[in-house]
């Protein structure tokens, strides 16, 4: 399934809920120097979707904030597993 992501670079607070500006918010602590914080997106979607991060790559936005990411999950599952991290705050 794809999902597109909003990513918050160099974060205080570390999450993966939420919408921002119509995409799902993924902060990260890492900062956005040598791929730190693309990795780290990897990893935390990869963990609040309950699969591996071999898993999950991106499709576009490499340098960006939004970001297109492909995520390895059944199609029912991922899409149960959005909807309720959409409507976290």
């Amino acid at each position: 399934m794809r999902v597109a992501v909003h990513v918050q670079p160099g974060s205080r607070l570390p999450k993966v809920g939420g919408l921002r500006a119509g995409s799902l918010s993924v902060r990260v602590r890492e900062a956005a120097v040598d791929g730190n914080a693309n990795e780290a997106v990897l990893v935390a979607v990869a963990k609040a979707f309950e699969v591996r991060p071999r898993n999950v790559r991106i499709v576009h936005g490499r340098s960006s904030r939004r970001k297109l990411l492909e995520i390895e999950i059944n199609e029912d599952a991922g899409a149960a597993r959005l909807a309720m991290l959409r409507t976290q705050i």
